[in-house]
């Protein structure tokens, strides 16, 4: 739901009159592909961005959605697929029609036909996503809006009586990932970070004019010196330093050892941390930040390239959100 790529498709085709259709998971029981919040867009020429769980109940999910919009329908469908074992036995809550997929649980999707009326409501969308703010989208039975101001945190589904229903879930990254030093691995980190739960924004000293091809995030160019300034504290705040040089890390960390962040990693060699974790602890950093501060930064999977590194940093950021709540930082 926070592909900017595919609320894109959206406004574009409202512009130009060509059908499509939002598909939107808003309830997910049991184990299965799918989650709160996946989102497709549809088109009736074929064109496709997102996912909604894939495989064959993705398939015929689409194939519905099209029909809707050959027909003229303007008004949101609601699909339940229960997925099946090896057996066809139904394992969801048996009201839904078969996924063909071998899962465990259930899952509803809407399908909406989008209108032009809706044309401004998807441009806020896009908006909030591009700024790196965060809404709520709300869907149901009668209408579909989004909120800049709302908080909320999960998804919600719910039926009112009939045929009658409604949606809300978070729109928008509350996970702002400040990669500090925009080289060759903060920019291959962001590119995949662009395709998961982050929102990524690299802090450099250098333009981003400066690099051949850098990736479409913001860019705050600033000295490192006063990175720390750019960055909000926060349980929803994550820091990844990576500057060019052994005194500028040093700096950097040192100034955020002061933030309550949710993540503070670090790349450098055991030998580079040695020395960097030396000269702070001199300057009075205290111990408890440093042995919270991912350094060396990543898991081990024998990375070297910046994308394979970008890789291991990827998957440890992923692994410690869902770890829960909390903060790295024992200061907060």
């Amino acid at each position: 739901m926070n592909s900017i790529s595919l609320w894109s498709l959206i406004g574009e085709a409202i512009s130009s009159s060509t059908p499509c259709a939002l598909l939107l998971t808003v309830e997910t029981k049991g184990s299965g592909p799918g989650r709160p919040g996946a989102a497709m867009a549809v088109t009736q020429s074929g064109t496709i961005r997102g996912t909604v769980g894939g495989g064959v109940m993705e398939h015929r999910l689409v194939s519905r959605a099209q029909k809707m919009l050959e027909t003229g329908a303007s008004n949101p469908e609601l699909i339940l697929h229960d997925h099946v074992d090896e057996n066809n036995h139904i394992k969801g809550d048996g009201e839904g029609t078969p996924s063909g997929m071998i899962c465990s649980g259930s899952q509803t999707t809407a399908i909406l036909p989008l209108q032009p009326g809706m044309l401004e409501t998807v441009n806020l969308i896009i908006n909030i996503l591009e700024e790196g703010k965060t809404g709520t989208l709300y869907l149901s039975s009668t209408g579909f809006s989004v909120s800049e101001h709302s908080e909320q945190t999960i998804h919600e589904f719910a039926m009112t009586g009939g045929n009658n229903w409604k949606y809300a879930g978070p729109l928008g990254f509350r996970d702002t990932v400040y990669v500090i030093g925009g080289g060759h691995v903060g920019q291959a980190l962001v590119r995949l970070l662009q395709g998961l739960s982050f929102h990524p924004v690299i802090i450099d000293e250098r333009k981003r004019g400066s690099f051949e091809d850098p990736p479409p995030c913001r860019w705050i160019t600033a000295p490192y010196s006063e990175a720390h300034s750019y960055i909000p504290e926060g349980c929803h705040g994550w820091a990844v330093i990576m500057t060019p040089f052994h005194r500028a890390d040093a700096e950097v960390l040192e100034s955020l050892s002061r933030k309550k962040l949710k993540y503070v990693g670090m790349m450098a060699s055991s030998s580079k941390k040695a020395k960097i974790y030396s000269e702070l602890t001199e300057r009075g950093v205290p111990d408890d930040f440093l042995n919270s501060v991912h350094c060396p930064i990543g898991i081990p999977i024998g990375s070297r390239t910046p994308a394979e590194i970008a890789v291991s940093i990827a998957a440890q950021l992923i692994g410690v959100k869902a770890s829960g709540p909390g903060l790295k930082s024992k200061h907060y």
